[in-house]
């Protein structure tokens, strides 16, 4: 009975969070903010006296309008720039406002106050808005010392291109047009955004006002405001020297120079100064990106026209927001984003998209254009047409021009032979753009374009990209997760005994337990499974559904020792999936010696002489060059002068051998640790009262030959004033007494107080997870 309340409840939430990406996306708010609600109101507009029918957003941090007619008008206004609201005194002179439900918003700034009205209940809207404002803090900085950093301007004002008088005479007409729109739309983000913004926007936006516009229209002002000095601090911890940063700064370093190389600013070491600092202080401030190629290009247009702060939150904007997950190893984003596009444009060209199918790039087409926001595709100048309205549509409007590109092209690209070809015609095409104010417009300019594209293709909008990217979300990720199951199926069984099937089963609980994200995965030096990695819980975990030795009693005590001599990086307290399909290879596949050789390096207390003799049994650095220990590898623990090798792993056929004799030794301490393990690791067997003897016998005789081979008299530690423990078992002594006694022999290579299979111990865990 209980069931579909809990349904409906989940169901809500999703709805609500699914209107939250919305709201954000809508009006460019950041990532945290979440909608608390919405309500049908009018807007009173002074520069044309009406009144507007549309919605009224509230969150925590803003509150917003978008008219019932598609981009009317929208408006923004953040808490941190309103005084008061209030009801409407009746006062007005305009007829159109209801004055019994109206409310007043005024500002701090010029440009209010602002009316809305016709609320159903204006009261509980007033006490909203008043209770949400009362609860409003805005940050502030705390600074006691603050970090001295000269941020630099525009670089386009240091290095000017050579324009000619009527081109300068242009960009005059294009700035006196955009500052007599504020004057009657107003300035800064609580600005009337109407349908009058795209007139001057398919004009360009002149340069000495894209750094204002750019961060207004992209959404990074409000990054900015709450995070006043977040950008010095990241330049600052991005100056030291840090090896987690050395390989993402190498790669900065070589693609520095190739950020518009024929740009003047990039031709000159001070631009390529300040174009390192911005891409080493954002891949410092957001580790989960880092740094991807194309970032170069993106912050290099940016730097041109913004100072360097604004550019740095308008990167970060563009990076997780605008663009979200494209710019990773993965290019998740522009994956998930090729699939949307892609059913736009098989809806609005069929037969242009089944040609470019049977050719074979209809898949990839579009992926550079969008990377780049087509910088590297078409003249500069044109570009930074589609950059201006990019950051004030969004990615509607890069798919509305991709389509009115292929369509422009449809005629020439449905007659060629090959993708060749059709690349080739692409290229072409968008290399004759050009942007010149002394010329009239033709079909082949880009405002030209610009303008069909919002004639032809309107009908592409947010809500309907937003819904979409779900589902390719799921697509990508989906086929991103099969390649990922057979490339660590591929890799890995060269040196284990397990099928590709069961690595491909071990490998998706691995995964799944490790809660990463297959987006999140982001290290370019290793292949995508190397990357995971389990905590000792999350392993522990792993353990009681899949592991063979967990059981008895306190079987969690020989888990964790088998964990510390499997988890190279002592630091993080992780153990990554090479290694830990190295251990569970030998739980499951491997003989007699091997596991007992796990057992006895995994009771050795001393971290030091443990990874020593880890060392020697695997090769650390990487699972695709398992080495022979060879000669010349320093050893200090060799006992026994015994020269037959046993095996540990095979590798294509080759095996990789170990000298029992080059093992470090163990204390008695550690043995009696080790006895008790094994005597745990019995509890519960069919036959372990045999069992039990036969280790007593062992160990007994074992703890007989370290007194008998002890040397007299035990030396005295001059520094500690302690007796230095000379017993020790090396481990040939220690197998050869184990071997002595079949029934252990027989138990140990056969689990046999396992009774469940691999195969049924994943259907467990799934089962079990289920519920």
């Amino acid at each position: 009975k209980t069931a579909p309340k809990v349904i409906s409840q989940l169901k809500r939430d999703f709805d609500a969070k699914a209107r939250s990406e919305i709201y954000r996306y809508r009006f460019r708010l950041p990532c945290d903010e979440r909608l608390d609600g919405e309500i049908a109101c009018h807007l009173w507009t002074p520069y044309n006296r009406s009144s507007i029918v549309g919605k009224l957003y509230i969150s925590s941090n803003f509150l917003c309008f978008s008219s019932k007619v598609y981009h009317q008008v929208n408006l923004i206004i953040p808490f941190r720039d309103i005084v008061v609201v209030e009801k409407h005194l009746n006062n007005s002179s305009s007829s159109n406002i209801d004055i019994q439900s109206a409310l007043v918003i005024t500002i701090k700034y010029p440009g209010g106050p602002f009316v809305f009205s016709n609320f159903i209940d204006r009261t509980f809207i007033l006490n909203k808005l008043s209770n949400l404002l009362s609860q409003y803090n805005e940050k502030t900085p705390l600074i006691s010392d603050p970090l001295s950093i000269d941020i630099s301007p525009p670089l386009y004002l240091k290095f000017k291109n050579e324009i000619t008088e009527e081109q300068q005479a242009m960009e005059n007409i294009r700035e006196v047009a955009w500052r007599t729109h504020f004057e009657v739309y107003g300035r800064g983000s609580p600005m009337y955004r109407t349908s009058e913004l795209y007139d001057l926007l398919f004009q360009g936006i002149p340069n000495s006002l894209r750094n204002e516009l750019w961060l207004l229209f992209s959404g990074a002002i409000y990054d900015k405001h709450t995070s006043p000095d977040v950008y010095r601090k990241c330049v600052h911890e991005s100056s030291i020297v840090s090896n987690d940063q050395d390989l993402i700064n190498e790669e900065i370093e070589r693609d520095l120079y190739r950020a518009l190389p024929d740009q003047k600013a990039y031709q000159d070491e001070s631009g390529i100064s300040v174009l390192r600092r911005l891409l080493r202080a954002y891949a410092c401030y957001n580790t989960d990106v880092g740094y991807c190629q194309a970032m170069n290009i993106i912050g290099g247009v940016l730097l041109l026209y913004m100072n360097e702060e604004d550019a740095f939150w308008t990167l970060a904007a563009l990076c997780e927001r605008l663009l979200p997950d494209y710019y990773n190893t993965k290019v998740v984003g522009a994956l998930i984003d090729q699939g949307v596009f892609n059913d736009y444009f098989k809806e609005y060209l069929p037969d242009l998209y089944k040609k470019l199918i049977n050719l074979g790039i209809a898949a990839c087409i579009s992926l550079s254009w969008f990377l780049t926001l087509f910088v590297c595709v078409m003249p500069f100048e044109s570009a930074l047409f589609i950059i201006d309205i990019f950051f004030y549509d969004g990615i509607k409007f890069l798919f509305q021009l991709a389509l009115t590109i292929l369509s422009e092209n449809r005629q020439r690209l449905l007659e060629c032979n090959d993708d060749g070809e059709a690349l080739t015609i692409l290229t072409s095409y968008l290399e004759t753009f050009y942007h010149d104010d002394s010329e009239k417009h033709d079909e082949k300019k880009i405002i030209y374009l610009i303008k069909k594209s919002y004639s032809n293709f309107n009908g592409v909008n947010e809500e309907d990209i937003n819904r979409s990217r779900s589902k390719h979300r799921l697509i990508v990720v989906r086929n991103m997760g099969e390649s990922l199951l057979q490339s660590a199926a591929k890799n890995t069984s060269r040196f284990t005994k397990f099928s590709e099937e069961e690595i491909k089963n071990i490998f998706y609980i691995f995964k799944d337990v490790s809660r990463i994200s297959l987006t999140e995965v982001n290290d370019p030096r290793k292949l995508a499974y190397e990357t995971y990695r389990i905590n000792r819980d999350e392993y522990l975990i792993l353990c009681k559904f899949l592991s063979p030795w967990f059981i008895g009693d306190q079987p969690e005590n020989l888990a964790n020792k088998l964990f510390d001599l499997f988890n190279v990086n002592t630091q993080t307290n992780q153990i990554d999936f090479i290694h830990f399909i190295q251990l569970w290879n030998i739980l499951w596949n491997e003989d007699f010696k091997n596991k007992l050789i796990i057992l006895f390096l995994s009771h050795i207390e001393d971290e030091e002489r443990r990874k020593e003799g880890f060392d020697l049994i695997i090769e650390p650095a990487s699972i695709s060059s398992w080495l022979p220990v060879g000669e010349t590898r320093p050893i200090e623990s060799i006992i026994s002068i015994k020269e037959q090798p046993i095996s540990l792993y095979v590798d294509n056929g080759g095996v990789t051998y170990v000298k029992p004799s080059q093992l470090p030794l163990m204390n008695q301490t550690d043995f009696i640790r080790l006895c008790k393990s094994i005597y745990n690791l019995m509890s519960g067997a069919v036959d372990d009262e045999n069992l039990f003897r036969a280790l007593a016998t062992s160990s007994t005789i074992l703890l007989k030959m370290g007194e008998i081979c002890k040397p007299p008299p035990p030396e005295e530690d001059e520094n500690s004033g302690t007796l230095i423990d000379e017993w020790t078992v090396s481990f040939e002594q220690f197998e050869a007494a184990m071997n002595a006694e079949t029934c252990l022999v027989t138990w140990l290579e056969n689990n046999a107080n396992n009774s469940l299979s691999l195969e049924t111990r994943v259907k467990n865990y799934h089962q079990d997870t289920l519920h």
